[in-house]
């Protein structure tokens, strides 16, 4: 029988996965059961499934089913759904640090940030590129072919060319926008940089704050300088200077030209009344009532605020707006995978491993996304009914760049951040903000 385990955070311990690795001694001894056999070798037996999703919410439920299924077929079988998100993380992490690790696991790798590839490397995670290479057993072709080509990147490990996480659920960084009041006051969707300062102007006229945002979370104040540098500087360069440490932030004018864009939209007032003392669920509250036109956010929105849109709300989305002229990726859209790892000590990795393919199946994938609002890297899945035109936002990407350049979980983000929140603020102009992030990079990365 399944229960729902809610951990404690411990007091001791790393706080993130960048502080610190998974393992001791680097070995990554091969493990797990044959690759062609692995199917019929599954028998029943506890299974501990860290879960993302809180008590009593949607998302839930179906996991919920998900383990009950896997009970019902092999006799023996114990889900515990423990919850491995937010506030529960630092525990869960001490947990593998200590050698007690979850069979499967969110937020243990991701190919595209170095700071998360670490338990990989010290063997902690099982290799899942020999399994995923066999035959699904139900639809007959390869596992990995299941998933799209454009998110391998985030599934492999540079180091090893192995596959540490299968993807759940993909998320884009999108500009949302009230399409019911944007046809009512005659607004183009915002495309363009200047598309998107036409629709200030206009929604502001007609009474409604252009933008909401949160003045109360940085990375979601960041998102926004984040996609400008996308756009006048590129992925890479931005990534290199950000968290890599190579070159300074002064060294590329495309810097510069994004802070001050993000001026404009402060001293135009375009952001939400009040926002620096707006929590983010409050922001997203006042978007959907029809208090701010657009909002900056990831797909996640719509399943996280679906108990408050109103029936009627029409929902557009746009990718994040071109610059003219802007030396960046102008084709790109930042995203980021929900990823699930399997235990490399799991004491029945078949188990495992089915959980992992049942969960990344286009049925349990396509219920998600109909009933919860997840956009699905699997391939054949449906967009979700609530986030029209995001099939159309993925289909014309150049690429998908992973999101906020490694900032988060790298020493940068004691620097970035709380620095386009002054910006944000009014406490300093793009200039000032961009010679004290400047100090503050050199300072971390001792350069």
């Amino acid at each position: 029988m399944k229960t729902m385990r809610f951990v404690v955070p411990l007091a001791a311990g790393c706080l993130a996965l960048a502080a610190c690795g998974g393992g001791d001694d680097g070995d990554t001894t091969d493990a797990g059961p044959d690759a062609a056999s692995w199917h019929e070798e599954i028998e029943g037996s506890p299974l501990e499934v860290g879960v993302l999703s809180a008590e009593g919410t949607p998302g839930l439920a179906i996991l919920q089913e998900l383990a009950d299924g896997l009970e019902a077929d092999y006799d023996g079988t114990e889900v515990t759904l423990t919850f491995a998100n937010t506030d529960a993380r630092p525990g869960i992490e001490q947990r593998w640090r200590s050698g007690d690790p979850l069979d499967v696991d969110y937020g243990m790798f991701d190919g595209t940030n170095p700071a998360l590839t670490v338990w990989a490397d010290d063997g902690a995670l099982l290799d899942l590129r020999p399994y995923l290479e066999q035959n699904d057993p139900e639809t007959g072709a390869p596992w990995l072919d299941r998933f799209s080509p454009t998110v391998r990147e985030f599934m492999e490990n540079p180091s090893d060319g192995g596959i540490y996480g299968v993807p759940s659920e993909l998320s884009l960084h999108v500009l949302f926008y009230n399409a019911g009041l944007f046809t009512e006051l005659g607004i183009e969707p915002p495309r363009t940089w200047d598309d998107l300062l036409a629709a200030n102007t206009a929604l502001k006229a007609a009474g409604v704050d252009p933008i909401a945002v949160t003045g109360l979370f940085e990375p979601y104040m960041g998102m926004w300088s984040d996609h400008l540098w996308l756009r006048t500087v590129g992925y890479d360069t931005a990534r290199a200077v950000l968290t890599g440490g190579e070159g300074h932030i002064t060294d590329d004018p495309g810097f510069l030209e994004g802070l001050e864009m993000l001026q404009q939209l402060r001293d135009d007032d375009a952001f939400l009344t009040g926002f620096e003392g707006t929590d983010f669920t409050a922001a997203q509250a006042q978007f959907f009532q029809g208090d701010a036109g657009m909002i900056l956010m990831g797909t996640w929105l719509v399943s996280e605020m679906a108990d408050v849109i109103p029936a009627d709300f029409e929902l557009g989305v746009v990718p994040f707006p071109t610059v003219e002229g802007g030396a960046g990726d102008q084709g790109a859209v930042m995203a980021a995978l929900q990823e699930i790892s399997v235990a490399a000590e799991s004491e029945n990795i078949p188990l495992a491993l089915e959980w992992a393919r049942r969960l990344t199946s286009v049925e349990t994938q396509t219920r998600r996304a109909q009933e919860i609002g997840e956009v699905s890297a699997v391939v054949g899945v449906p967009s979700p009914p609530g986030i029209p035109g995001i099939d159309q936002v993925v289909a014309e990407a150049d690429s998908l760049e992973p999101r906020d350049y490694g900032i988060t979980t790298s020493p940068a983000n004691e620097v970035v951040y709380p620095e386009i929140a002054r910006l944000l603020f009014g406490e300093q102009d793009a200039q000032q903000t961009l010679e004290r992030v400047d100090e503050g990079l050199r300072r971390v990365h001792g350069n």
